[in-house]
């Protein structure tokens, strides 16, 4: 493991990154508008907004998010790659 290559927080910034775009995904899919959204699971629009973004890090926002979505949260680890953008 080179710990000068990688760091907490590109880990983090990178699952937070790879997240929120799978639920911004999964929200477009289904055709839901954020306002329509916030209003059925009183998350703030700003709040989902931030999460799609990967800027927030609410793990019960995403986890009732996938609930609506009726979906499962699984976690995955890959290798990491600098430019990468998963």
């Amino acid at each position: 493991m080179r710990n000068k290559e990688l760091t907490k927080s590109q880990i983090i910034r990178s699952a937070a990154l790879s997240f929120g775009s799978a639920l911004q995904q999964k929200r477009r899919e289904l055709s839901l508008r954020l306002d329509n959204l916030s209003k059925d699971t009183n998350i703030p629009i700003s709040s989902i907004d931030k999460m799609e973004l990967g800027l927030s890090h609410k793990l019960n926002h995403a986890i009732k998010l996938a609930l609506y979505y009726n979906c499962e949260i699984k976690i995955e680890l890959v290798k990491f790659l600098h430019n990468n953008q998963q």
